[in-house]
């Protein structure tokens, strides 16, 4: 077999060959610790090195201070540090879930299926749970805009209303655009809206829309309805 050499010192068996490990193993020495050592430059590199990246990394890593201010009278529900739960119902026109919303302080962190419902059974959706994450999106508005400014809620309320009174008066027609409501709260705001202006149109629409198929039910057995198949029914 062919033996190589990477040198000339190599073949002459004068290389000398450093068995230690390339980095030490055991920290810095005593004698640089205490000054009296001698150190090399790739030591000294190595040293230089650590010493910038780790105060980079501090500097860069500080997180903001958050203070904790207790309640000057606490709510008799709320207890810091223990969660309430709270029944609810999540509709986004086209999902619908019977849901139990846990909380933190007043803020929900947590959607589950309520085991009471019926319909739902407790079950829930991947888009159900990833809702709350919305209750937390930076880019919500966080006031009322006018031609791309924040104006204050008072001020928009007053123009809003100003506008209303007009068009009442007028007798023009007032159109609330949408989408499918299912909730009886809302719904009775609707009826009280069109009570105090009755010129006022709800209009109904959905991006995805399901009047196809309410159409054709309707046509074909006298009702306008959607269908739940039971398939641990079939045969």
């Amino acid at each position: 077999m062919k033996k190589y050499w990477r040198s000339l010192n190599e073949l002459q068996g004068n290389l000398k060959v450093d068995s230690e490990p390339e980095f030490s193993i055991t920290g810095i020495p005593e004698d640089e610790v205490k000054g009296t050592g001698q150190t090399n430059r790739r030591d000294f590199l190595k040293l230089l090195g650590f010493g910038v990246g780790y105060a980079t990394l501090a500097a860069s890593c500080e997180t903001p201070v958050n203070k904790a201010i207790p309640y000057l009278i606490k709510p008799d529900e709320i207890t810091p540090g223990i969660a309430n739960h709270y029944a609810s119902t999540f509709f986004d026109g086209n999902d619908y879930c019977s849901i139990v919303v846990k909380t933190r302080e007043g803020r929900p962190i947590k959607l589950e299926g309520n085991q009471l419902s019926s319909l739902t059974q407790g079950g829930t959706t991947a888009r159900v749970q990833a809702s709350v994450l919305n209750l937390y999106d930076s880019a919500r508005y966080k006031n009322a805009t006018k031609a791309g400014a924040d104006i204050k809620w008072e001020d928009a309320d007053k123009e809003i209303i100003a506008e209303l009174e007009a068009i009442a008066e007028k007798g023009e027609k007032i159109v609330i655009f949408s989408s499918t409501v299912i909730s009886p709260s809302t719904k009775k705001i609707f009826t009280d809206f069109i009570e105090k202006y009755p010129t006022t149109q709800v209009v109904y629409y959905d991006a995805v829309s399901a009047s196809a198929i309410l159409d054709a039910n309707k046509k074909s057995f006298g009702k306008r309805i959607l269908p739940d198949y039971r398939f641990d029914k079939a045969e």
